[in-house]
């Protein structure tokens, strides 16, 4: 990965009248830049078949930020199948 700065997309997710962080792509994780249009992509197409309400913000970080504490869409995604699965 380079030391460019790279995106990051946190996602937003309404529960009741409240927004929440819910999870982050952080481009600074891969090695193709485009990985995160491709991610978020992926998220939206997942929320939107669920209908959960959410909403994307993506802004440039720089390499020596330090990584955010939420989780990644990978982590996001499979806490959503353990959920579907009936398994917390």
């Amino acid at each position: 990965m380079s030391d460019a700065n790279r995106d990051i997309c946190v996602v937003w997710i309404k529960d009741g009248d409240d927004w929440s962080a819910t999870f982050v792509i952080d481009g600074r994780r891969y090695a193709d830049p485009d990985a995160v249009d491709a991610l978020a992509m992926e998220a939206f197409d997942e929320l939107q078949r669920r209908r959960v309400p959410a909403e994307f913000e993506t802004r440039e970080a720089s390499p020596t930020e330090p990584p955010m504490r939420l989780p990644s869409w990978e982590e996001y995604r499979r806490q959503l199948a353990l959920e579907d699965s009936g398994t917390d």
